[in-house]
């Protein structure tokens, strides 16, 4: 085994500070958001007080911390992996610390629901709650602990806490018996969005330990394919047209599927010929039902293709983000060759060009910077 130069000893020495503060900072973020998520649920007003207090303790230490890795910078001028670790504490520092406003706030809405006669979802909000937690430590501990592995499976959780988060809105948002009980259901939505930023804010940790193990950078890859749905009345023409399109625009992390409210087993021979003068086969894309592309809360945009489309489409998932292109059916166009031919024509023009212009807007999501 090679002996440390004294050079590195001391590289090797202030590296391990920074790991010591940054599991500090860890404990005691980890401790307030249980404090504040235990105020919370039993409405303890006296721990929800202590968890606010205690806040500044957080803002202290990220201060901190932030300083410690100005000065290895200055003093080391780290590269490669050094400087891929002190890059990513200050990165995880500051995700630690809006961790901290997270549970700050969740203890601020212990105070307003004391009185409440009982907390709606209240055992479904505490699972919730041990998820995003065990995120985080997981998250932290991979990054402390050069586990890239365990990163990946604290990012594959994200998606349980994303379903629980939306099963738990369309429990809360139903009709309240009285006032105080819709107050206090607005207040639990707050607390849930909270707890669901946590486990994003971890799966952000989780990303950054990747790249200090392995020079990875995990924004660029997709967690999941980017699912969206295309709904028609029949699902015979424009919705089938929209889907090959999608399928030959998005790349290959977007999936894309087409249904029809009221679905028909008529001949889209002519559809189906003239996606193939544009290079489209969708001769094999089959006539669907809503409940043969699975449930609606899997999609991440639904896209209805005509305004009864729209009135016949279940009731969407606030999380889904919901649009409604008004496209006329060229199946249904009636004149000579060239009429229908033209109809087709603009009806895929229209189409090519929102579905460019969605696809780009997804991706933009994806890869740029949260604001709140």
């Amino acid at each position: 085994m090679e002996q440390l130069t004294h050079l590195e000893e001391m590289v090797e020495r202030d590296m391990q500070i920074l790991r010591t503060h940054l599991r500090r900072m860890a404990k005691l973020v980890l401790k307030q958001l249980e404090d504040a998520v235990t105020a919370f649920t039993e409405g303890n007003r006296s721990l929800g007080y202590m968890v606010v207090l205690k806040d500044h303790r957080i803002d202290v230490l990220e201060d901190r911390i932030d300083r410690l890795c100005q000065e290895f910078l200055v003093r080391h001028m780290p590269v490669s992996e050094q400087l891929r670790f002190v890059v990513a504490v200050v990165k995880v520092n500051s995700e630690m610390e809006r961790i901290g406003d997270y549970a700050e706030a969740i203890a601020r809405r212990a105070a307003k629901i004391k009185d409440a006669k009982a907390i709606p979802e209240r055992e479904r909000i505490l699972e919730m709650s041990r998820l995003a937690t065990e995120m985080l430590s997981h998250a932290v501990e991979s990054f402390l602990g050069g586990d890239a592995d365990m990163a990946m499976r604290t990012l594959d959780s994200d998606r349980r806490v994303d379903q629980m988060n939306s099963d738990l809105f369309e429990s809360i948002t139903r009709n309240g018996s009285d006032h105080q009980d819709l107050h206090v259901r607005f207040t639990l939505l707050g607390v849930i969005n909270r707890i669901e930023r946590v486990a994003d804010r971890a799966c952000n940790i989780a990303e950054d330990a990747i790249y200090v193990a392995r020079g990875q950078v995990m924004r660029h890859f997709p967690r999941s394919d980017t699912r969206v749905l295309f709904l028609s009345d029949l699902n015979a023409c424009r919705s089938q047209m929209a889907e090959g399109i999608a399928r030959k625009l998005a790349p290959v992390n977007f999936s894309f599927s087409s249904a029809g409210s009221s679905p028909t087993v008529l001949d889209n021979k002519k559809t189906v010929e003239f996606m193939a003068k544009q290079g489209i086969d969708i001769s094999r894309q089959r006539i669907k039902t809503l409940e043969d592309t699975g449930k609606l809360e899997d999609f991440n945009v639904v896209v209805t293709l005509s305004n009864k489309a729209e009135e016949a489409c279940p009731v969407i998932p606030y999380h889904v983000v919901q649009l409604n292109w008004d496209i006329p059916d060229p199946s249904k166009m009636s004149g000579s060759i060239e009429e229908i031919e033209k109809a087709y024509r603009d009806v895929f023009d229209r189409l090519h060009s929102r579905i460019k212009d969605l696809t780009q807007g997804l991706l933009g999501a994806e890869d740029g910077e949260e604001t709140e």
